[in-house]
């Protein structure tokens, strides 16, 4: 009867791996089919005039045809091609062939960062598109994101090729090309009213100029000339949204949509429907169906490489300290010590390339000694030395050790693949260029380590406290995130105040949302699950350190310090 159970439980079990792997794969394909009337060519190159590879996607009309129009889409700072892939899509629907691409340094783009040269990076593709037969390369339009927009005008100025600029989160020059009936520029500004960086007061100067009406005339969503005379100017304002978010508003997606339409109105769509909100549902599918999977798949693999749990227990003997007091020490001492450890990281991010990746391994480093002091405290108290209590993961037979990091391995590329597939491709971007490679290896090293540390406080302390199950494993879980979160708020918050800009704060806090919480949880489970740090931090390392690295610049860690200066 016993045996019957099991039998019955196990069943279930594959049951539902099976189900939750089928929503999974439902949601994956249908997001990268709809719309069914577009075209996409990835992970395609083309070499700009000083030598550097560029990276770029192709969106587009399944019709054939001739004399189409394109767009260039151009990302931000911190950024990539793929954060764009929205517009792309959408642009493509509209009937328009949609190119976004990395800037050098950025992305799958080879090069290091020069903001005077990012002009090549937009002429070698518009090369690309002179190379095909069927673009219509004196009838294009240009969208540029944050710092996309700044190379981005001074092309359109120059080319009177383009008919439309669009920028999102992005300054407006004055003295440029102005359009009219014989050489039109349609200039649409686009802004969320959180903005970190613009403000309406500043694109209404800038605007002035190419409306001919006082700054203090000019209204927010009011369209000034017209398309028919090639001279329509707009800004539009967007309640709801700040910097880095206008990435992936609808609004800000569908009002640029709507603008290239009205610029070249003998375009007809291949699509009339708005799909935005339609990949977000399929791309909670696939969350959801992913990370189901993988939660159910560590129990499987725990009990086919390592056999059986290591019953761990608490580093220390800490019975009569309670939950909150510990949760409350991690917070205090996190804060306390977080800008000595970010002042000792800072030679390292001064010798280091991918600086934005140096950066954040800077804050998360600040936690860590923060804990790292806490951990010294507490062994001085128990008469343990911190080396021994950094060792202690690793104590164990040189078998188990392997076992684990093999474990760790195939759980940290069965997590990776699952969000490369949902939010990688579609939303952030996950892979690096081959330049990359050098320096992923050493922050793969860098965070391997943090990860380790807040493991040691997170999961051999706090956890340990805790029973197991569900109720407690949510606890434990919502514990993690709020340290993780209130820690980097705080410093965040700070440091914008000394610095006297909210770009950081603004650009990191959206993004460390739905990454803490989903490092909380899944380190929660896999260590209730491995009784072990070491698969914990492999998991969590692999898939931060590609994101990271993906999003960071190619730039010199000296430049990116110096400019905190300027």
């Amino acid at each position: 009867m016993i045996k019957m159970n099991k039998i019955d439980v196990e069943r279930k079990k594959i049951i539902l791996i099976c189900l939750f792997l089928s929503i999974f794969i439902v949601g994956t394909v249908f997001i990268f089919i709809i719309p069914f009337n577009v075209k996409i060519m990835y992970n395609k190159t083309v070499k700009t005039v000083d030598g550097v590879t560029i990276a770029f996607n192709v969106f587009e009309p399944k019709r054939a045809g001739l004399n189409k129009k394109a767009i260039i889409l151009g990302h931000g700072i911190m950024s990539n091609k793929e954060m764009l892939k929205d517009y792309a899509i959408e642009f493509a629907a509209a009937g328009f062939v949609a190119v976004p691409f990395d800037f050098r340094g950025h992305g799958q783009s080879t090069g290091e960062l020069d903001i005077d040269l990012l002009t090549n990076d937009i002429n070698a593709i518009i090369s690309y598109l002179n190379s095909r037969s069927d673009i219509n390369t004196s009838t294009l339009g240009y969208f540029g994101f944050s710092m996309g927009g700044f190379p981005g005008i001074e092309i359109v100025s120059e080319s009177t090729d383009f008919q439309c600029f669009i920028g999102a989160g992005t300054r407006l020059p004055q003295g440029k090309r102005k359009g009219n009936s014989t050489n039109p520029l349609n200039i649409l500004m686009i802004v969320g009213r959180f903005d970190e960086v613009i403000n309406t007061n500043e694109l209404k100067e800038n605007l002035s100029y190419y409306v001919g009406d006082s700054p203090s005339e000019i209204d927010v969503n009011r369209l000034y000339g017209s398309f028919q005379d090639g001279n329509a100017s707009m800004i539009y304002l967007d309640d709801n949204t700040n910097h880095v978010l206008g990435n992936w508003d609808p609004d800000f997606i569908r009002e640029a949509r709507n603008f290239v339409l009205n610029t070249f109105s003998d375009v007809k769509p291949v699509d009339e429907n708005f799909y935005v909100q339609t990949r977000f549902i399929f791309l909670f599918l696939q969350l959801f169906g992913g990370f189901g999977f993988f939660a159910l798949i560590i129990d499987p693999l725990c009990q086919l490489i390592l056999e059986k749990r290591e019953e761990n227990t608490s580093i220390f003997d800490i019975e009569d300290e309670t939950i909150p007091n510990i949760g409350g020490k991690t917070i205090l001492y996190s804060i306390l010590f977080a800008f000595p450890g970010i002042v000792i990281f800072v030679p390292i991010i001064l010798i280091l390339f991918l600086a934005t990746a140096g950066f954040i391994s800077a804050l998360l480093f600040g936690q860590a000694f923060g804990f790292l002091v806490f951990l010294w405290r507490i062994g001085k108290n128990k008469n343990t030395k911190l080396r021994e209590i950094l060792k202690k993961p690793f104590k164990t037979s040189k078998n188990t050790l392997i076992k684990q990091f093999l474990l760790g391995g195939i759980l940290a590329i069965l997590l990776t693949l699952i969000i490369y597939l949902s939010g990688g491709l579609n939303y952030i971007g996950m892979i690096p260029s081959i330049t990359k490679i050098p320096w992923i290896l050493i922050y793969f090293a860098i965070f391997f380590f943090i990860f380790m540390i807040f493991g040691l406080v997170f999961h051999e302390i706090i956890q340990n406290k805790f029973e197991k199950g569900v109720k407690p494993r949510i606890k434990v879980s919502l514990i993690i995130f709020g340290t993780l979160f209130l820690y980097m708020f705080t410093i965040l918050l700070i440091l914008s105040i000394i610095m006297g800009s909210f770009f950081y704060f603004g650009s990191f806090i959206p993004l460390a949302i739905p990454i803490f919480l989903m490092i909380s949880f899944i380190s929660t489970f896999i260590y209730e699950k491995t009784g072990n740090l070491i698969p914990v931090a492999l998991v969590n390392t692999l898939f931060f350190t590609l994101l990271i690295c993906t999003i960071s610049p190619y730039e010199s860690g000296i430049g990116f310090i110096l400019g905190f200066f300027h």
